[in-house]
């Protein structure tokens, strides 16, 4: 075989068909294919896989496929010409038996144990699913049914389009391209870097850089959490559900369709419903939950959903979708003579409320809330004469928030301002980046020490634990790209070492 025609170890799409169901297209690589629209099997088969490839962009590919007995085979795709070749031992492709009634231009071979099933019946049943193989998961080499075996390639290096956040170069060791990076990428535990391309999922080797599986969802992925001590990521797809993914495989486990007002991912996602109610996401199901009139859901408590009205000065918790609700629990006031003004956040168990009299917002205050509806306070913080309007941003793994010019350490207890010329404070990887077009801007450490930085530069991702920032931004003339930034002095402090709110994204 030429290398011009040489077919890459990577990636290897795998193969499958049921002719009980339609079988969901797990990869996201176009709609399941069913075999009614098509002459027979092996052409549906080839459309698939050549529907993947071209997915994928590669013009020719592995493909791992598996017969209705369970037989393993690996074939080659051209995306082109929409046909599969065997792969005989030692990668050689070879043509295989010919069809009579394929499509001209079509899929020209498919391995003999797939004839029995061609022109049977129950084929009008049958869909083809289509999946880009886990590295790893390929099927042991046997004589005679020879798999690929190397190692996906880690990604080239490049440099980075724009100013690079203060404490990176420019210079990026790896460069993951991504059509449509709709969504921050996280990090599952400590050596799994999670990225999103439109509705795919990727994992990547945060060490290596090399790809271990890219997975398929419903819709467009625009944002992604990964449960600390828990074996799976969640990829929320706007207001239309989330994506439940195996971090392992890859494997979508469910696609948790629902149809909400906003979606919040958390270690028990949430939904806010019309109609005055809720839905927790528990296990591979959403379970309703009441809210109360006035009231608005700000997060969970473990399995129930936590609601405040700022009118009542009140949270509930509900834990079911009875229409008897428990009891209110007052919210108490850190001085005499203060009201509740608006609620901030909801991070991490706790929430941040602004307490405000008839001269404007004079308090802060961080409660923690347990599933029961307890509550505990933490801090108080003086709001006197601080900016502190606007959305409020959450770097959950961090602990920390930012409102207005104000950077909350909610781990400290303390608080560090901006000045007023250097813009609104983001809270994101670790610090917290003012955000303003011209060069006032600055990085703030949870510390309260500031750092100039450009103002077109980036705001990462997330901090690997070697200290290299993840930041999206474009690639070429029209592509998209996330960048693993390389360090520069001076050194920043990488996300926090993994623990029970650690893994988390936006």
């Amino acid at each position: 075989m030429s290398r011009k025609n040489a077919v890459p170890a990577w990636p290897v799409i795998g193969l499958t068909f049921d002719g009980d169901m339609a079988v969901a297209d797990a990869a996201g690589v176009g709609e399941p294919i069913r075999v009614a629209a098509y002459p027979d099997l092996a052409t549906a088969a080839g459309a698939a896989a050549a529907a993947a490839a071209r997915r994928l962009n590669v013009p020719r590919c592995r493909v791992q496929g598996i017969s209705p007995d369970g037989d393993e085979w690996l074939m080659v795709v051209d995306a082109e010409a929409e046909t599969l070749e065997e792969l005989e031992t030692g990668g050689a492709e070879k043509q295989a038996r010919r069809g009579s009634r394929f499509l001209p231009g079509r899929l020209s071979s498919v391995p003999r144990q797939w004839w029995p099933v061609i022109g049977v019946g129950v084929v009008a049943a049958v869909a083809i699913a289509v999946v880009v193989v886990p590295r790893g998961m390929l099927p042991t080499p046997v004589v005679g049914k020879p798999a690929a075996v190397d190692e996906a390639p880690a990604p080239d290096p490049g440099q980075l389009p724009v100013s690079a956040p203060t404490g990176w170069d420019t210079y990026a060791r790896w460069v993951i391209e991504a059509e449509k990076p709709g969504a921050a990428a996280i990090l599952a535990g400590r050596d799994v870097l999670v990225l999103a391309d439109g509705a795919d999922v990727i994992a990547v080797d945060a060490k290596t850089g090399r790809q271990l599986w890219r997975s398929g969802t419903a819709g467009n992925v625009t944002s992604l959490y990964a449960p600390a001590d828990s074996d799976v990521i969640y990829a929320a797809r706007s207001n239309t559900g989330v994506s439940v993914l195996d971090r392992s495989t890859g494997k979508v486990l469910t696609n948790g369709e629902t149809s909400a007002r906003n979606i919040v991912l958390g270690d028990v996602p949430f939904a806010e419903l019309p109609g005055q109610a809720g839905a927790v996401l528990i296990g591979s199901s959403w379970e309703r939950r009441q809210v109360p009139a006035t009231a608005v859901p700000i997060g969970t408590a473990g399995e129930g959903l936590v609601s405040v009205s700022v009118e009542q000065s009140s949270l509930w918790v509900t834990t079911s979708d009875s229409p008897v609700l428990p009891e209110a629990v007052a919210l108490e006031a850190p001085a005499e003579g203060l009201s509740l003004s608006r609620i901030v956040a909801f991070v991490d168990g706790r929430v941040i409320l602004v307490w405000v009299d008839q001269f404007g917002p004079k308090m802060y205050t961080v409660d923690s809330v347990d599933e029961t509806g307890r509550m505990g306070r933490e801090s108080i913080w003086d709001a006197t004469g601080r900016r502190s309007s606007g959305k409020a941003t959450a770097d959950v793994s961090g602990g920390l928030v930012g409102i207005g010019s104000l950077l909350l350490d909610l781990n400290s207890g303390t608080v560090a301002e901006a000045e007023a010329e250097q813009g609104t404070v983001t809270a994101r990887a670790g610090f917290g980046w003012t955000e303003q077009s011209g060069d006032d801007r600055v990085r703030i450490s949870p510390d309260g020490t500031t750092l100039p930085m450009r103002s077109g530069a980036v705001i990462p991702d997330v901090i690997l634990p070697d200290g290299r920032a993840v930041v999206r931004a474009a690639h070429g003339s029209d592509g998209n790209a996330y960048y693993v930034l390389e360090v520069q002095q001076p050194i920043p402090t990488a996300t926090p070492e993994p623990s029970p709110t650690d893994g988390k994204g936006e």
